[in-house]
């Protein structure tokens, strides 16, 4: 869990104040937490494509971006998928709708798997043993 920068601190006397750490005082009413560290510098969320392009233009400027570095996160490209909503096997493995195109669908493992790019997409082709689920892809 992150820390908090400072405290806003509440006495019995009514009094209050703002202090980094949270103080252990008899006559202390409340503490509440201000700020974390991260809400002050919000990370920035981005795609490992999306990231790779902002590098590339930061090093042709020849800018020093290792600080900025620090506030992106990055997060996977997501997909919709249909898949079954049991697994198949001992090996507790779903299957998948797959195919290269709609006129010639399957059910196969993961890495032939038909992506789509929203949910109602993926829902067209969902039955009641199979779901449409969101799931992390790599770069196609």
């Amino acid at each position: 869990m992150t820390e908090p920068v400072a405290y806003l601190n509440k006495y019995l006397d009514s009094s209050t104040n703002i202090t980094r750490y949270k103080p252990e005082n008899q006559r202390l009413l409340s503490s509440n937490p201000l700020y974390t560290a991260e809400q002050l510098h919000p990370r920035v969320k981005m795609t490992q494509a999306e990231f790779d392009e902002l590098e590339i233009s930061l090093i042709n400027a020849q800018f020093d971006y290792s600080e900025l570095k620090k506030t992106i996160e990055i997060v996977p490209d997501m997909k919709w998928f249909v898949r079954s909503k049991e697994p198949e096997d001992d090996l507790l493995d779903f299957i998948f709708l797959s195919g290269s195109n709609l006129d010639n669908l399957d059910y196969l493992a993961f890495d032939y798997a038909k992506a789509f790019d929203t949910k109602e997409e993926a829902e067209l082709w969902t039955n009641p043993l199979t779901e449409a689920v969101q799931l992390p892809v790599e770069g196609e």
